[in-house]
């Protein structure tokens, strides 16, 4: 008669306690993920109910909050129909000058500079998460007046005092310069309107894009 493997009998007593301790990881590991993502989303939503001032208040007394928030971010973007920076990144390289400076307003981990490295681009977000970005409320960026080419925000118009980084934006904007938005389409309830707030700090609209989950809107420095 065939005989039983060796260590086969230790093989099955052991089996149930593997079987056991990889349910238990993977139980451990989904309770992490929904624990990262409803601290993304409270931060996301706490975000959206703060001036810029407070926001750099809180991360700058917490600045794991950065880490925390771009984590559910990129794990969030990773569900969406497209990344909204891959379109602004193609737009960049493919019809704004090589010469052209550019500021990304709410660069996140700055990857707008990391992608076009071969060009001047100044990232400015709430807290300095590598070297390429610079710490600061986006309605106070430390650039002198009209010494940027192009402004970008790309999910980044967050706080309750949104127009006031958009203000900055102008300030920094040489005439002529160009004003590029990306939204998530459910950031603003009436778009025309937000339109017309843009257009009164300076600018003139040049396109508004409805898509399927992110507007994209861009206008040009006028006066």
């Amino acid at each position: 008669p065939d005989q039983p493997l060796a260590g086969g009998s230790d093989f099955q007593k052991t089996a149930p306690k593997r079987k056991q301790k990889n349910e238990e990881t993977g139980v451990l590991g989904k309770a992490a993920t929904r624990l990262k993502g409803s601290r993304f989303r409270w931060l996301n939503e706490t975000l959206y109910t703060m001036t810029g001032d407070e926001a750099l208040d809180l991360f700058s007394k917490d600045p794991s909050l950065a880490e925390a928030y771009h984590e559910g971010f990129r794990a969030q973007a990773a569900k969406w129909p497209r990344n909204p920076l891959d379109d602004v990144i193609r737009w960049l390289k493919e019809e704004v000058p090589r010469q052209h400076v550019i500021g990304d307003f709410g660069c996140g981990d700055a990857r707008l500079a990391r992608e076009l490295k071969e060009r001047k681009v100044h990232s400015f977000d709430l807290v300095q998460i590598n070297s390429r970005v610079t710490a600061c409320n986006l309605a106070e960026v430390p650039l002198p007046k009209a010494s940027l080419n192009v402004a970008v925000f790309c999910l980044a118009l967050m706080g309750t005092d949104w127009t006031k980084f958009v203000a900055e934006a102008r300030r920094c904007l040489k005439l002529g310069g160009l004003c590029h938005i990306v939204e998530v389409e459910s950031r603003f309830a009436d778009v025309e309107a937000v339109v017309r707030t843009i257009e009164s700090l300076g600018f003139q609209q040049l396109m508004v894009k409805p898509g399927s989950f992110f507007v994209e809107m861009r206008f040009r420095a006028t006066k």
